[in-house]
């Protein structure tokens, strides 16, 4: 049995449909990327499974019962679902240790001291725990809301937007942290993102989600090797888009659907298909290069540089 059911979930506002008929599972410990572009919904389906906004229809089943919407209800949410939102929501005049403790604060003193050292153990925060937020990283932070969110051990977290804030370097440490979290406390995790490297890595599974619907759902890997459609494949990484006619012309129909990812273009010395280097670009690791193969234009990466005007012979392959 999932811990989480939805079936048929659907929300406007006014004329627009910002959730559409959309239907998922999620099992416990699983955890879900949701990737859209701004304005897709991506937001507004959180709050729903999160029972902060009123569904037109739809059901919502957390452990086969009923997630009780906030019409239903004096406070919105659900005791077992944790959202954490953009802003940082964390008390400023406390300090760290003091603001995970005080979502215990209902506990024995003896239970809430062991959970709290435990959490800012796992976590990493027990060097920083007696500073107030200001006084610690953007990274450090985000991290001490979602220990916060998950003190009381929640069935599903809810991050919106988890990475928003931070720059690349923070961006791959939080991903490390909070992936440790979730999977040393067991729990089911959502989060929404508008940049696909923050799902790669640490997602079970990804949907991706447009005007509202939900167009593709699959492990990472199979909707970045075979994308339903262009918007599938433009969202999740680079992509040349080339028709099946060109396809046909060089001789690798067979092998290969129209959406080529540049890392399946390689050189190859005595291949019969040659390339043009049109142009090169230094990204770090790795060069990107955009070729011509007859009136077509393609990227492709290289770990060596290549010169600009150069004929090349080239391989395309499956991913």
């Amino acid at each position: 049995m999932p811990l989480l059911k939805i079936q048929h979930l659907s929300k406007s506002f006014e004329d627009k449909k910002a959730v559409n008929h959309i239907s998922f599972t999620l099992e416990k410990g699983e955890i879900l990327a949701i990737l859209g572009e701004s304005g897709s919904g991506k937001t507004t389906l959180l709050h729903l499974v999160g029972a902060f906004k009123e569904p037109d229809e739809g059901i919502l089943l957390l452990d086969d019962k009923r997630i009780t919407p906030p019409s239903e209800k004096l406070i919105a949410g659900h005791p077992d679902i944790k959202l954490v939102r953009q802003d940082y929501g964390l008390f400023p005049n406390i300090s760290i240790r003091e603001n995970i403790a005080y979502e215990l604060r209902y506990y024995e003193e003896t239970y809430r001291n062991k959970r709290v050292d435990k959490l800012l153990k796992l976590s990493g925060l027990d060097k920083v725990q007696v500073h107030l937020p200001r006084e610690v990283s953007g990274g450090e932070q985000q991290r001490a809301v979602i220990v916060k969110a998950i003190a009381e051990q929640p069935k599903l977290l809810l991050l919106d937007e988890p990475f928003s804030h931070l720059d690349a370097v923070n961006k791959r440490k939080l991903k490390a942290e909070i992936l440790k979290l979730i999977k040393a406390e067991e729990v089911s995790c959502i989060f929404v993102t508008h940049d696909v490297s923050d799902a790669y890595g640490m997602a079970d599974h990804l949907a991706i989600m447009r005007k509202g619907k939900i167009l593709q759902l699959d492990t990472p890997q199979k909707v970045y090797q075979n994308p339903m459609n262009q918007y599938v494949a433009e969202i999740t990484g680079e992509v040349n888009v080339v028709s099946k006619e060109w396809l046909e012309s060089v001789g690798v129909s067979d092998l290969l659907n129209v959406f080529i990812r540049p890392e399946q273009i390689s050189i190859a010395a005595s291949s019969n298909l040659k390339a043009k280097v049109l142009s090169l670009k230094f990204l770090g690791s790795y060069y990107e290069v955009l070729i011509k193969i007859g009136a077509q234009e393609l990227k492709m990466f290289s770990f060596e540089p290549l010169i600009v005007g150069q004929e090349i012979g080239v391989g395309i392959r499956r991913l």
